[in-house]
């Protein structure tokens, strides 16, 4: 006669095998079973700190690009990483995540990179050397 584990429940499997039945109320791990002597109850996901601050990453990435020559007149990546790295120091004010580095220096970069386009449409706008020619300036030295 076979004895399926369907039908067999774990005192009597325990009989068959020669080992005596688990002891009741013994408290027991994920899914009901209980880990080996020795070791604890694997209590679910370890936790891990959060990783960096995804705005502050963009806020950095963004001020470096707006270093890019073709965009020195019109600033639009330097002012999308002075709004990204304000939030990124939002995000990383209370050390739930990481990046607060990246936030600030974003934020510099590209404040510098705003100031320094301003400065250079006040000076193409107000100076007597730069003529508009249609569509484009043309600047020359005296």
């Amino acid at each position: 006669m076979a004895i399926t584990t369907a039908w067999a429940g774990p005192a009597l499997l325990s009989r068959l095998a020669g080992t005596p039945p688990p002891p009741p109320n013994v408290p027991s791990g994920p899914g009901g079973f209980q880990p080996p002597p020795g070791y604890q109850a694997y209590s679910g996901q370890p936790m891990t700190p959060q990783g960096n601050s995804g705005m502050a990453v963009a806020s950095m990435v963004l001020s470096l690009v707006g270093i890019v020559p073709c965009f020195w007149g019109l600033q639009i990546p330097g002012v999308l990483g002075i709004i990204f790295g304000f939030i990124g120091l939002k995000q990383t004010k209370d050390n739930a995540r990481k990046g607060r580095g990246m936030a600030i220096a974003g934020l510099v970069i590209g404040i510098i990179l705003v100031v320094v386009a301003i400065a250079l449409w006040v000076y193409i706008l107000t100076s007597d050397n730069c003529v508009r020619n249609g569509s484009s300036f043309t600047c020359t030295s005296d």
